[in-house]
Formats: structure tokens, sequence, C-alpha cells
């Protein structure tokens, strides 16, 4: 059954019913995919043409008048249109009339549990309530229906993928969703930390106790979740792909760091955690170790190029040279960093890590104050305030290439290559915002949602003309407030 016909359907019953299809190949080709003998051009399943395709390369090329040619998921050729049509034939053509068409944004970070509570913050004021037994109440088909809800608006918002950096009770409620939108989805395990209470005292607004309850009650426990999703990694071509990660914020003894990163080294994927979202908090860490936290760590080892940081909002300028020496990278979640910013401790310094070579990756973590498609103004504006502005090629580059870096993907995404996996989007050429003049300004920072065209994921389209072509927006949107109406009751903000 399609994802789109089944739209009242619970997890539970979703999960049932899904399938895989086997595909056969009509007749025996050789490498190039042309059958054997054939003088024929190279047959592909895909070519956009009439296009001017913005690569994110290491050269930053711009490709006018250009076309690209997919083959099994993946960007087989690209170049001038001219060059691409007497070389490769296919019965799929997509005319981009001259619109821009450039990699698929990736968000970085994002609880996405939480996307159905964007705007229930003013509802505690003044209550006894906390976002902690919002989550405390999350059950798998609340999960499922944020996730849903997410994916909608990230597909329409130009993005091909997002990351959950372990806040899902259950993963398999998320996973799902991206075979039924169409969307990569990356995951670890839940709350994996030993040491909640560290968060309790020093972000009581994030807790509860019935949220606490169902955290690891110690490093044992922890120990048992960790590694748990990594099964994900075992089809390379599925949607869902797994790391490791720990909550951090130092709710993660020495030992339990020790061993997500070694077994991060060992699966040879990436290894997060959450640092330095709140700066006071990282000062008083610093005073405890009497040093910096990242020479802290340094001395001990447990920086390498498997690690990945999410926040950051204070790097000291000396330190920008030891990440780049290591290989750490890192998550910027703009909107944090706005708020950090003019409070104790604040060094905002994403510009210069970025120019300074190391791997960069944007995030919304929860989008209150803006939907996906502002995350870009959102970055322009946070580094401006930090009086360290980005430039908009850069910021581009951070939604694209850098977020696919963060995650351990950019081998495979983030930038429109050959070998690389299809996933781009195709903006109206007539968009109002559409001049050419500076496109990284245009299409990472400006442009919204109303300009995106088309979307592909692996060479499949997965939007046509805005709508998501595997959900039924209206019965996704109803479900999902359905969902945060009935946990805002049994979190005590409704009657």
């Amino acid at each position: 059954m399609e994802a789109n016909s089944r739209p009242h359907e619970s997890f539970s019953a979703c999960r049932a019913s899904h399938k895989i299809q086997m595909i056969t190949m009509p007749f025996a080709t050789n490498a190039s995919g042309v059958p054997a003998g054939s003088n024929e051009p190279q047959r592909c399943d895909l070519i956009v043409h009439n296009a001017t395709i913005l690569t994110v390369d290491a050269d930053d090329r711009v490709v006018r008048n250009g076309a690209l040619a997919v083959r099994n998921g993946r960007i087989v050729a690209l170049d001038r249109q001219e060059k691409i049509f007497a070389s490769y034939a296919s019965d799929q053509l997509f005319d981009a009339a001259g619109g821009a068409v450039h990699p698929g944004f990736i968000d970085a970070h994002v609880h996405v549990s939480q996307y159905t509570a964007r705007s229930v913050l003013p509802l505690m004021d003044g209550k006894p309530i906390t976002m902690g037994h919002w989550k405390g109440e999350l059950t798998p088909e609340d999960e499922y229906a944020s996730a849903r809800l997410a994916a909608l608006d990230y597909l329409q918002c130009g993005y091909t993928g997002f990351v959950d950096p372990g806040t899902v009770f259950e993963p398999d409620a998320v996973a799902v969703v991206a075979d039924e939108a169409g969307i990569r989805i990356w995951l670890t395990d839940p709350y994996v930390a030993d040491g909640g209470e560290a968060l309790a005292a020093d972000l009581p607004e994030l807790v509860s106790e019935n949220f606490l309850a169902r955290w690891p009650r110690n490093t044992d426990e922890a120990l048992k979740r960790l590694g748990g999703q990594l099964f994900r990694n075992r089809n390379p071509d599925s949607l869902v792909k797994a790391f490791v990660g720990l909550y951090g914020e130092a709710t993660d003894s020495p030992d339990l760091y020790k061993a997500a990163l070694g077994l991060a080294r060992d699966r040879a994927v990436r290894f997060q955690e959450h640092l330095g979202y709140l700066p006071a908090f990282q000062l008083k860490r610093e005073k405890a170790l009497g040093q910096p936290l990242l020479r802290w760590f340094e001395k001990r080892g447990l920086l390498d190029s498997h690690v990945t940081f999410i926040h950051m909002n204070l790097v000291r300028e000396d330190e920008i040279p030891l990440l780049g020496k290591v290989g750490v990278r890192v998550v910027w979640c703009p909107w944090g960093q706005l708020q950090m910013l003019g409070k104790e401790g604040a060094q905002a310094r994403m510009a210069e890590l970025h120019r300074a070579g190391v791997k960069v990756g944007i995030a919304s973590d929860i989008p209150r104050v803006a939907d996906f498609d502002v995350l870009g103004t959102l970055a322009a504006s946070a580094a401006a305030a930090s009086g360290r502005p980005a430039m908009p090629r850069e910021i581009l580059r951070m939604r694209t290439l850098g977020a696919a870096a963060t995650i351990g993907a950019d081998g495979e995404l983030g930038s429109l290559e050959v070998g690389k996996r299809a996933d781009f989007v195709v903006r109206y050429p007539s968009a109002s915002v559409n001049f050419g003049f500076d496109p990284g300004l245009e299409l990472g920072v400006i442009g919204g949602r109303h300009t995106v065209k088309a979307v592909y994921v692996g060479g499949r389209q997965v939007v046509d003309h805005g709508k998501v072509v595997a959900l039924d927006e209206d019965a996704v949107i109803a479900a999902a407030h359905r969902s945060a109406r009935a946990l805002a009751s049994r979190t005590g903000l409704r009657a």
C-alpha cells in the first residue's frame, strides 16, 4: 500500500505493512549501461537539462546550459547539455527551463520528535511544566507523526535529509518515514548518557522526572544502548543510516566517551555529541578541570577525525588550529547561537572555522522561530551579529557539503559530482529572487520553499511543483496536530 493511501494508520500498523520491491534488469549490460556490442549512446535513467548547475564541488563550479545524467541513483555525467546529449540517452527527461540545480540541503541536527512542539513553549510560561514533561510523554506514534510532518516540510524546502542526535525514544518510528516520504535520515541510539543529573542541574527547563526516567541509569545501561542502531548501515543503498552518539554536555563519563569514540573508530562512522551550547556552563567545567575543555580532550586522545561536536558557542581563536589539525567537525545551530551572543563567555567563530578548513554544517536544532527554508538567513544573521560575517556561498556550502561532512556522508552527498548520489533541487527560473547575480545568496540564504520546483533523492523525484509526491499533505498535517494536542493534554497544558 502506498504511503499516501494510509494517512490515518498508526506507526505500528505502518511498520507491519512495509514491503520491499525487487527490480530485475531486462537485458545484460556492460559497465557503461549500454547493451553489449552496441554503439548507441549510453542509456541512463534520467537526464536533467537546460539548467544552471551549482556543483558545490571543490572549485565551486557553476555549469550554465548544463545537464546531468543519472543511473542507478548516482550521477554518471555532468557537463554542458550538448555534451551530455551526445553521450547519453534516457526515456526520462527533466527540463529545468533555465532554473538553478543545486545539491539538496541536509539539516545536520534536529530534535525531530519535538517538531510538533515548535510553538508550545509560551504555554509553559508560569507553569511547573517543562519540555522535559513533553518529551517524557512521547509515544512511538507521536514520534512518527512529528517526523512525517518534518519530512513534509523538509522536502518542500529543498532538503533531502536530516540528522537526529539520539533524541528519539523509538528510532524505528522515525526510520519508517524515510521510505514513505523519500528522504534520507540519520539516527543513533536514544539518550546515551550516564550522568543525566548534569543536565538537570544546568538546564532544568529541558528535563523532568518522567523524562530522565527513560534515560540510562548508569554506565552499564548506557553501554548496552551504544551502537544499537549501526545495523542500519548494512545496506549501502538504504535511506536510513546510523552513527554513534552521546547526549553530551557533561552527561557522559570519560569511560563512556572513550567507549563511544572507540566504537566509531572501529565501525568507521561519526561520533557526535552536544558541546558548548551554554558558554557559561563550559566555563564552569573548565574551571573545575583547570584548563580549556578542548585542551583537556586533546591531552587524553579524545579528539580525532571521527568526532563531530554540536553547537560550539565558545571557541577561542587559538583553538581553531587545534580543531583543524585533528579533523573535528562542527554543527552550527544559528538560532541557538543567536540566543547565546551577549552572554558570558560566548565566542562565535563559525565562519573562521570554515575558512580554516574545519568542516561546518548548518542545523535547525528545533526550528522554533522560523521554517527550515529560513535557516540560511538565520545563519547569515548569527554570523553578522557575532562580528564575523559569513559569505553567502559559504552558507550554501555549509547547508550542503558541510552538513554531509558532519555525518560522514560527504563522499556520497552534498555536492553534484560524478559518482555521487543524485540528491538535488531544481528551482523555478521565474522565482522573483532568481536574478542569477549571486546564486549562493539567492538560493542558500534568500530563496524559500516557493522557489522549489522539484527535489530528487537518489535520482527519484520526491517533490513535483512544490508537492511531496508520496505524502498526503492534509492527512500528515492533521495527524501531527492530533498528536500535539493529545500531548499537550497529557502534560497538563490543555484541558
